[in-house]
C-alpha cells in the first residue's frame, strides 16, 4: 500500500516538472531530499503519527530551507507534511527516479566484483547490458571480497551471476548430487 502512495506522489511531482522543463534538476533535489529522509535518526520522527501539524510543517520549511528546494519541490514538501506522508520521501524519491529513467530511455546497472574493474572493463561491461537493454546504461559498480572473482550484475530486478563462489556453490551441488547416487 505505501507504494502506491509514494508511485501517486511521485508521478504526480513528475508530471509537474515535466510541464515545467526542470526533471533533471528535481530529480538531483528529491535523491538528496530522499536520502535525507532515510536517515536513521530523522525517519522515525517523520513516521510520528504524534507531531502536531505545526511541529509537522517546520520540520518541513526546516527541510526546505537546510536543502534550499526549489520552489517547485518546496511546495511539495510542505504537501506532504500537510498530508502527514514526509516518511514517504524515500519512496517518492526512488519511483520519481525510476520514472526519469523511463522517460529518458535508461536502466540502472547494480555490479559488485571481486577486484576494481579497469575502464575497459567497466564499458566492455555497460556496452554488453546496453546492447542487451536497448537503453542507455547507468552503471553503479561496487568491490565485493566476498565474490572471490567474477561479476555480479542487477539490472531491472533480473541477476547475472559469473561469480567464482556461485560456480563453485554449483559444482559442489552437482558433485553431492551425484555422490548421493
Amino acid at each position: 500500500m505505501k507504494g502506491s502512495v509514494s508511485r501517486r506522489y511521485a508521478k504526480a511531482l513528475f508530471a509537474l516538472a515535466k510541464e515545467k522543463g526542470v526533471l533533471e534538476p528535481t530529480a538531483d533535489e528529491l535523491a538528496k531530499l530522499g536520502s535525507t529522509a532515510s536517515n536513521p535518526d530523522l525517519a522515525p520522527v517523520l513516521r510520528s503519527p504524534l507531531l502536531s501539524p505545526s511541529r509537522r510543517s517546520a520540520l518541513a520549511k526546516t527541510l526546505i530551507d537546510d536543502l534550499r528546494l526549489s520552489d517547485l519541490l518546496g511546495r511539495f514538501v510542505q504537501l506532504l507534511a500537510d498530508r502527514q506522508r514526509l516518511a514517504d520521501l524515500p519512496g517518492i524519491a526512488d519511483f520519481f527516479l525510476k520514472f526519469l529513467d523511463e522517460e529518458k530511455n535508461r536502466v540502472r546497472l547494480d555490479v559488485r566484483t571481486a577486484m576494481k574493474l579497469t575502464d575497459a572493463q567497466q564499458k566492455e561491461l555497460v556496452d554488453g547490458f546496453a546492447r542487451l537493454t536497448g537503453k542507455e546504461v547507468i552503471p553503479n559498480v561496487t568491490v565485493d571480497p566476498d565474490l572471490l572473482g567474477g561479476v555480479v550484475a542487477e539490472v531491472r530486478g533480473k541477476v547475472y551471476d559469473g561469480s567464482v563462489r556461485t560456480q563453485l556453490d554449483r559444482l559442489a551441488n552437482e558433485l553431492a548430487g551425484k555422490a548421493a547416487h
